[in-house]
């Protein structure tokens, strides 16, 4: 069987790669703010859902495919991509001051063939010591801020030089539970 990630991330792309996987991405090319929940986990499997639904759709029929979805909750507050420079900076500035970090990634996989669906989800949390107003500009105007719910990078320098305490898997806070996803495409058909 194929393996399709339904995923323009950089860091889902990487995760499979890192798993060893031969894979297709397609991009899902859905409006995610147009996806709204009041419980921010079930909105990740809505977005997750919608981005598999959208990618079956355009894969052949002897695939599984891979969606996924991230959000940062800040004291039960949803933060997804920033908007602008300003909030990109009010909520690095937050995080550099110790506010714990909540990431929430759900995973969707679907099997072309038989229709058959297999969902979850994944939490963890991060916290970050102090991070300088230098250090956090330098990651907005990169742009970067603004490909990343919360607007930061687990990965990605200044914040995992910075990271104080990190709870859960890796993956999972990066973008794409690899565990979960190898058990999913085992589940659904995926010889070895």
């Amino acid at each position: 069987m194929k393996i399709i990630l339904g995923s323009s991330s950089p860091q889902r792309k990487m995760i499979m790669e890192e798993m060893g996987h031969d894979f297709k991405v397609i991009s899902p090319d859905i409006d995610e703010k147009s996806i709204r929940d009041s419980d921010p986990r079930q909105l990740t499997l809505k977005v997750a859902n919608a981005k598999a639904d959208a990618v079956v759709k355009k894969a052949d029929k002897n695939s599984l495919v891979i969606a996924s979805d991230s959000i940062v909750l800040v004291n039960n507050i949803l933060r997804e991509k920033p908007e602008d420079k300003e909030q990109a900076y009010e909520w690095l500035k937050e995080l550099s001051e110790g506010a714990p970090q909540t990431i929430v990634t759900s995973l969707v996989v679907v099997n072309t063939k038989t229709g058959e669906r297999l969902q979850g989800i994944e939490e963890g949390a991060i916290t970050f010591g102090p991070i300088s107003d230098n250090e956090i500009w330098e990651f907005i105007n990169s742009k970067q801020a603004f490909n990343h719910a919360g607007g930061f990078g687990v990965q990605k320098e200044p914040f995992l030089s910075h990271t104080k305490e990190s709870i859960g898997e890796r993956e999972a806070l990066i973008g794409l539970p690899k565990k979960l996803t190898q058990d999913f495409l085992l589940r659904l058909g995926l010889n070895g």
